[in-house]
């Protein structure tokens, strides 16, 4: 747990049909993640399950509402745990810290643009160091993390 990861997303779709993948714009683009658990309930060789405000919760719907009194579970995925909102309109349900957040997803990150591409996307990916502008929000450092290379930010 606390490792850093690069992802670069790939143009490979799903198999089992004409969906998913990554949206033309998305491929080639990257971003740094930091480990902070397992999700049991998602699988597959290509798998990081980025947490994004708004994008269901899974089978774990007790933190968010715990969190952010006032807020029912189904108000932090639209009442959708597996894919969250359907729209960007979705996100004025979250609280207003994560709000931004919950639109990246259909900006940058392009969720579900021309026929669902960005849903589950493939990645390349590689170990590197921790960036000091994740690890001053997780307190997470690894302790081997000097064994890795540094990502170009």
């Amino acid at each position: 747990c606390g490792q850093c990861f690069e992802l670069r997303f790939t143009d490979t779709i799903h198999s089992d049909g004409n969906w998913g993948g990554a949206h033309p714009d998305l491929v080639g683009k990257r971003m740094i993640v930091q480990v902070t658990n397992i999700g049991y309930d998602v699988s597959g060789a290509h798998s990081f399950d980025i947490q994004i405000p708004g994008a269901g919760q899974g089978i774990f719907t007790n933190g968010c509402p715990a969190q952010f009194a006032g807020f029912s579970s189904g108000d932090f995925d639209c009442d959708n745990n597996y894919g969250g909102c359907d729209s960007a309109a979705g996100c004025d349900r979250l609280p207003v810290e994560l709000q931004e957040g919950c639109k990246w997803r259909y900006t940058w990150y392009r969720w579900l643009v021309e026929s669902g591409q960005t849903n589950n996307p493939f990645v390349d990916f590689r170990r590197v160091q921790c960036p000091v502008q994740l690890t001053d929000i997780s307190g997470a450092v690894p302790e081997d993390d000097e064994a890795f290379p540094v990502a170009d930010l």
